[in-house]
């Protein structure tokens, strides 16, 4: 077998012999060879252990360049000198390095609990993440039901964009677009966290699209819609809180996570008042949503019915105004959106929830929101009421020096629609504004 001093030029140009195999040792690391065949070279180191003679792959050529090569068999051989079989010990350094090396489901844990924990909705990016990309809870067990496209154990330095394209393809293959297009969202937030950190040497998310096309959803419920959909909704499948939380999406026009996820004291009742802290907050600013008698009275009947179960079970009564199974955190806004789709029915390939064209949570607020401006109510304090700050605070005297909240108007306007909520779910009564936006009539619609 040919041996020479190896040099770069030397070994770029190494061919194989006649027989399709060659191999070449290096006289400058004792034990280093190069085998060359047609399509591939790659370094080996050759040794004698126990009168045995034996070859153990140390990398593939160029990847691996001939310095590193001579290095490694120089290492090799003072394990042998050692009496160690080399080929044991690198097995060990790899087993530990391996374990040392973070995995994407390392990875989606780290950012759960030093990044997305800030976040307004962290407990459906945690759900979203661990689901759909690391298959793993936070103890590191396989959770059931997660996703096939899950990559949790693909090891960061080998991470590429077809994983995170895997991972995506697995939530949109079974018909999920748009969450599809929110894990998508979740995973390149983590991966742009995670290269700032150094984590990661490159952004794999940049130049990656959207799986899905967003479109913009413009549904709001007509008034006989309303007033199927409250009917229908006393008996729907759910938890009377789930029905609660429902009405007060649309009698607040307030987002269904803010509203799953009301706390105790957040609320005054006795001033009829809500205040929305900035960490629940969509735009992480404090909102006061007036809250309308009948409003209240959802509220009530839903802290009346927690404290008797709590009493019931013998533990105290949670923070959480809407407590999820086991009372130790709040409802989701996702499982709402999940209650609200299971009472999907579809017969003749015509879909309907509740008896009315499908909806959501969202549309609810969208619903409210037209409602007040039907009734005359300002567009600029509608969006108070929503908290809508691209809209109140759009020009620097509104950010800056404008400092009046519309406490009053967000209460007249919220009190106004929730008495127009009552006629139309009573089917006794419409609404006409008039054109000042001052005062709102009724009169029966069997004279209109």
């Amino acid at each position: 077998m040919p041996k020479m001093t190896m040099t770069d030029r030397w070994v770029a140009a190494a061919k194989s012999g006649s027989d399709g195999r060659t191999d070449y040792f290096d006289s400058h690391a004792t034990g280093l060879c190069l085998r060359v065949s047609e399509q591939h070279k790659s370094w080996n180191f050759c040794f004698t252990l126990q009168s045995k003679r034996a070859r153990m792959l140390l990398g593939s050529y160029p990847a691996v360049s001939l310095a590193d090569a001579r290095g490694k068999a120089i290492e090799m051989r003072g394990y042998l000198e050692q009496g160690k079989d080399p080929r044991i010990v690198a097995n060990e350094i790899r087993s530990q390095e391996t374990a040392s090396v973070m995995t994407v489901a390392d990875l989606v844990e780290n950012y759960l609990t030093r990044r997305a924990s800030t976040k307004r909705s962290a407990d459906e990016i945690a759900r979203r993440l661990r689901k759909n990309v690391s298959g793993k809870d936070a103890n590191g067990k396989r959770i059931e039901g997660a996703s096939s496209g899950c990559i949790g154990n693909v090891r960061l330095p080998d991470l590429h964009r077809r994983d995170i394209t895997k991972a995506i393809d697995a939530v949109k293959d079974r018909g999920a677009g748009v969450e599809a297009n929110r894990v998508f969202e979740d995973i390149r937030a983590m991966i742009r966290w995670a290269r700032g950190r150094g984590d990661l040497d490159s952004n794999l998310a940049e130049g990656m699209s959207q799986p899905t096309e967003t479109v913009v959803r413009d549904r709001d419920l007509s008034k006989d819609e309303i007033r199927t959909m409250w009917a229908a909704l006393v008996d729907a499948d759910m938890r009377e809180s789930t029905r609660r939380v429902i009405r007060l999406c649309l009698v607040t026009s307030q987002r269904v996570g803010e509203v799953a996820g009301m706390m105790v004291d957040e609320l005054d009742l006795d001033a009829a008042v809500w205040t929305i802290p900035p960490e629940r907050s969509k735009n992480k600013k404090a909102h006061t949503v007036p809250l309308s008698s009948m409003a209240v009275e959802i509220v009530n009947d839903q802290l009346a019915d927690v404290k008797a179960l709590s009493e019931r079970k013998g533990r105290a009564v949670p923070t959480f105004v809407f407590p999820g199974p086991g009372a130790s955190s709040s409802v989701t806004g996702a499982a709402i959106a999940k209650a609200i789709k299971r009472q999907e029915v579809i017969k003749r390939g015509v879909a309907k929830i509740m008896r009315v064209d499908p909806w959501t949570a969202h549309d609810l607020r969208r619903t409210a929101a037209t409602g007040m401006e039907e009734l005359g109510i300002s567009p600029f304090v509608v969006a108070h009421v929503l908290n809508h700050v691209s809209l109140t605070k759009a020009t620097i005297t509104s950010r800056v020096y404008a400092r009046y909240n519309y406490a009053k108007e967000k209460r007249e306007a919220l009190e106004l629609w929730a008495d127009r909520l009552r006629g139309i779910v009573a089917g006794s009564a419409d609404v006409i504004s008039l054109s000042d936006g001052k005062k709102a009539l009724e009169r029966n619609p069997a004279n209109s």
